[in-house]
């Protein structure tokens, strides 16, 4: 079986940005970015108390997730949900899973 690799975003939203909007946007980036991506398996988006996000993606391969991330950042469909987030904050990680349970 081939080892999925899993994307993770962490970050806090932008000065301002209510958690409604960034849902939206959040929304919108599913819809008209991720599904449409080649090697794009699944999404979950996370926050803890003290207004952190995580948004975790699956992916087929380290060259899609790879890819998508690239293209995300001048995408059209992707600008409203960037401007969301605090680009000061935001930590990225792309990693290989080994092993699952």
């Amino acid at each position: 079986m081939k080892n999925l690799i899993v994307e993770i975003a962490q970050f806090k939203l932008a000065a301002g940005v209510s958690e409604e909007e960034f849902l939206k946007e959040a929304e919108a980036v599913q819809e008209n970015f991720l599904e449409k991506q080649s090697g794009y398996i699944d999404r979950e988006l996370l926050k803890d108390k003290d207004s952190q996000w995580v948004d975790i993606l699956h992916w087929n391969s380290m060259e899609e997730a790879q890819k998508a991330a690239e293209v995300m950042m001048s995408d059209p469909a992707t600008q409203g949900f960037m401007q969301k987030i605090d680009p000061s904050s935001v930590k990225m990680l792309h990693l290989t899973q080994i092993k699952s349970w």
